[in-house]
């Protein structure tokens, strides 16, 4: 008689983490916190931060709850702290980006990194926890955290002039911060969005959008800051006609 033959169902990555027991050691206090960090969002990669909690994280990082509520203070200091480091990273990458020569021309690129970070499934899930939950400094994350749009408008403005006159700064300021606010708003909401002219979410939609937005944002950074600057201001060639985003869903 045949064997009969039982498959065992493969466990998910949070089934072996369960299953897997703590390993704890001595590591310096900052190292300590990252590594807290790298586990927070490992764990949030497969779960809503509402579905899981510090005993999930401490598991993973193999570190008891005391550490790191002594670390963040609460879990809630935990998802902050994660969603602070992403936004601190992505600040450094856009203003590395526009050190490079020509950055500047290219609007559309920088805006494509702030695109792609909020596409983060982790990212975006730690954004939408944060305004879910009323947290107090979820309007200091809506605007890059620690003034990081000041300081980015201040380094478009100084890479533009010697010494940029503070109406410039404040008119680059507003053009960034409508520029965060409606790529926030579309990847918290691209669903109802896109259904509001009767399509979905496509890749080519969103490049349609991301395309609009930078020719919007060019076109009054030229408009409002070119005659501050001699020469005016030289943003690369203009906006060019939209590629196809196809039919409407009803179509």
């Amino acid at each position: 008689m045949a064997s009969l033959m039982v498959r065992t169902p493969t466990p998910t990555p949070a089934a072996r983490r369960r299953a897997r027991p703590a390993t704890r050691r001595r590591r310096p206090p900052e190292m300590a916190r990252q590594e807290i960090l790298d586990a927070a969002e490992r764990v949030f990669s497969e779960a809503q931060p509402d579905q899981v909690g510090l005993k999930e994280v401490a598991r993973e990082a193999g570190v008891s709850h005391a550490l790191i509520t002594h670390y963040f203070g609460t879990y809630g200091g935990l998802v902050e702290a994660a969603l602070e480091r992403r936004i601190r990273a992505l600040r450094a990458r856009m203003m590395a980006r526009m050190l490079e020569a020509g950055a500047l021309a290219r609007p559309a690129e920088l805006l494509g990194m702030l695109f792609d970070a909020l596409d983060d499934p982790v990212h975006l899930r730690l954004m939408k926890w944060m305004v879910a939950n009323e947290r107090q400094t979820s309007a200091h994350a809506l605007a890059l955290q620690e003034r990081g749009v000041q300081l980015i408008a201040r380094q478009v403005a100084e890479a533009l002039v010697p010494k940029p006159a503070e109406s410039m700064i404040v008119t680059i300021e507003l053009a960034l911060v409508t520029a965060v606010s409606a790529a926030f708003g579309w990847s918290m909401s691209k669903v109802p969005l896109a259904a509001s002219v009767g399509r979905s979410p496509t890749p080519a939609l969103q490049a349609g959008i991301r395309a609009t937005l930078a020719g919007m944002v060019q076109t009054y950074l030229r408009a409002t800051i070119g005659p501050m600057i001699p020469g005016g201001l030289e943003l690369g060639e203009e906006p060019q006609p939209l590629e196809p985003i196809g039919p409407r869903d009803d179509e």
